[in-house]
């Protein structure tokens, strides 16, 4: 392995430098350019509620017998609400046919913790009639259910003001044609909220109209009349609203956003601070055993953190969970797993009696087939994991993807580079690799021999 020239060495070594720099900055560092607001690389990855902590609602179903298509429509309805309010990482299941479960992560930009509580506790607002009696339950009253009768809801705003338009299918037409003709005084039932509305001269039975000057207030009322005509109905006496972070919910202390726990993810604190710990513990064993080499390895641990920002950056459609941060520790294990082959091969071919120069070439060539071949299976195997899965395993196959790509970068373009400035620097050679000097005769060590000036 040749060395850089001392003006190459040092022009390399300042761009290398230049980089980790930069990159640093656009990775980890929120930055305004005018009227434009840059997050950052890893601000900018979507990260699944399993880690990065969220809020969950939990919902007794109360209808009877409730199909699982009501289930299914009703979970459906519920995710559509939240994702066009803005949420991301929407994660609606059911528990059986007795409870839906509403999970959503920490809120981004405008929305505040008070706001995630308040649209979580609409999901049990109740269940959206229109009647011509005060109750619904009257031997003689004309109802529209809204699960059954109610088509599609719409705010709009016209000369100034507000307004929201429920429209009915073609059942609901006829019913709200005969709750006309009964009354002019039309009762709003949602839940506890009830509200008398006159409607006099109805010639459109079409659709139903509200007007509110608050814009605010109406889009609030759209998202509880929607979901209040889901397919099933739920009790909002005992819904759970609470903070919610995977396995480690922040206690019960926590089910209101005024309290502390309502700030951060438990588990996401105990993810960083493990895999910051794998670093620094992997590091200090490549340092032990290798010397300085410990530092060309926490330089690659960089370039690769900048890599797979970017690349994960351009496939937003992955979401980082446990699966995916799993992935992410096998294929750090992987690409570490050959650079520490290489080292140990750089030391056990220089113990046979190489030359330091020649150690270096002859592990280049020895861990090149079987990097390159393992890698290479590696990321095919990913591929096809990514053919045939389904939710969050697709995210892991592609970040495993990625971590494989970058296994290949960084054993046959970063290391050999990194190790190549590292020697073309006087007397760094073999204290690189931590090697012991040889005694060759005449009272002469081996870096007093010509053959070993690399």
């Amino acid at each position: 392995m040749k060395k850089f020239s001392k003006n190459m060495t040092i022009t390399m070594s300042v761009i290398i430098c230049l980089f980790l720099v930069v990159g640093f900055i656009f990775s980890f560092v929120p930055m305004t350019f005018g009227s434009k607001t840059y997050t950052s690389l890893f601000r900018a990855i979507n990260v699944s509620s399993d880690v990065m902590g969220g809020m969950y609602g939990e919902y007794d179903i109360t209808t009877e017998d409730p199909t699982q298509k009501n289930i299914s429509n009703s979970m459906k309805r519920i995710k559509e609400v939240f994702e066009n309010d803005g949420y991301k990482n929407v994660n609606v299941y059911s528990i059986g046919n007795s409870k839906i479960r509403v999970e959503v992560s920490y809120p981004k930009g405008k929305k505040t913790y008070s706001e995630v509580y308040s649209d979580l506790s609409a999901v049990s607002a109740g269940k959206f009639l229109l009647s011509s009696a005060n109750s619904t339950t009257a031997a003689d009253a004309v109802v529209v259910d809204g699960a059954k009768h109610v088509a599609e809801i719409k705010v709009f705003t016209n000369n100034g003001v507000n307004y929201m338009s429920i429209m009915f299918n073609k059942e609901g037409q006829k019913q709200y044609e005969a709750l006309c003709k009964k009354t002019t005084s039309i009762y709003m039932h949602l839940g506890t909220y009830n509200q008398s509305i006159t409607a006099d001269n109805v010639t459109d039975y079409t659709a139903f109209t509200l007007s509110d000057k608050d814009y605010d207030n109406m889009v609030a009322l759209q998202k509880r009349i929607t979901i209040g005509c889901m397919d099933v109905e739920v009790n909002a006496s005992t819904a759970v609203i609470n903070t919610m972070s995977a396995g480690l919910t922040v206690g019960n202390g926590a089910s209101s956003p005024e309290e502390k726990g309502f700030s951060f993810s438990t588990t996401l604190i105990i993810l960083i601070s493990v895999c910051a710990a794998i670093v620094v513990v992997g590091i200090a064993l490549f340092a032990i055993r290798f010397g300085l080499f410990a530092v060309v390895v926490a330089i690659s641990l960089l370039f690769n953190i900048y890599l797979a920002l970017i690349a994960l950056c351009l496939v937003p459609s992955v979401e980082i969970g446990f699966a995916s941060i799993f992935s992410i520790m096998v294929g750090i294990s992987v690409i570490y797993t050959y650079v520490y082959i290489f080292a140990s091969k750089v030391k056990s071919e220089y113990a046979l009696g190489k030359s330091f120069s020649a150690s270096l070439e002859s592990a280049t060539k020895k861990t090149f087939a079987n990097s390159l071949i393992g890698n290479i299976v590696l990321f095919i195997s990913a591929l096809i994991v990514f053919a045939f899965s389904f939710g969050e395993i697709t995210s892991a196959a592609i970040v495993f993807a990625i971590c494989a790509f970058l296994s290949i970068v960084t054993n046959f373009g970063i290391i050999p580079l990194l190790v190549k400035i590292g020697i073309s620097y006087d007397k760094i050679g073999q204290n690189l690799f931590m090697l012991k000097k040889r005694n060759i005769g005449f009272g002469l060590s081996e870096n007093s021999n010509k053959e070993e000036n690399v």
